[in-house]
């Protein structure tokens, strides 16, 4: 069988929901190639504050293409030696090499306040299509009723166990979601980078 390869535009995207396309990438592959899906993760990228800084993101309007996120999504691919990150937000390639990534999106945390420091929730791709759930109501503004970015077309995600629990995989200590929780130097290894 041919290695499927991924082609952005054939993707599914909602700008504002990086959990949903990168879940969607995941299903993607498993539809097209499901052997590949032992050497992806979802990656969820968050703290305790809710406050992240990422860089070369689309949506920034600054010069280094800053945003501060409350949590971002991305996938790593790690079939080959030289380990690939997707991130649909991204102004870098898709995909991207980790080395990359790492250098010029997630940046060196030396100058970054503590509390900016990133935590990275690595979910295998498989629990993570199994385990996933939104409902989009943290989508929703406080009329509860309004959302601040379209949704997706598609209907929400859910599965056997839950409607929604996105907050889980992003609340670093919850206990009730897969997935490894790493500080920048353990993801730094896991992607075989060096920093």
């Amino acid at each position: 069988m041919e290695t499927w390869v991924v082609n952005r535009e054939q993707c599914v995207y909602t700008s504002c929901y990086c959990e949903e396309n990168i879940w969607k990438l995941c299903e993607c592959w498993k539809n097209n190639d499901p052997n590949h899906l032992n050497s992806l993760y979802a990656v969820f990228i968050s703290n305790a504050q809710r406050i992240i800084p990422i860089w070369e993101q689309k949506s920034a309007s600054n010069s280094e293409h800053l945003a501060i996120w409350d949590y971002h999504v991305i996938l790593i691919d790690k079939s080959s030696s030289s380990t690939a990150i997707y991130d649909f937000d991204s102004t870098l390639s898709f995909p991207v090499s980790a080395t990359d990534y790492v250098q010029q999106a997630i940046r060196d945390e030396t100058n970054i306040a503590h509390m900016y420091h990133r935590l990275f929730r690595v979910i295998s791709a498989q629990e993570y299509l199994d385990t996933f759930a939104s409902d989009r109501s943290h989508m929703l503004k406080e009329d509860k009723i309004t959302y601040m970015a379209s949704p997706p077309s598609y209907p929400a995600i859910s599965n056997e166990k839950s409607l929604n629990n996105i907050n889980e995989f992003i609340d670093m200590k919850s206990k009730n979601v897969p997935g490894t929780v790493m500080n920048l130097a353990d993801f730094c290894r896991f992607l075989r980078v060096r920093t």
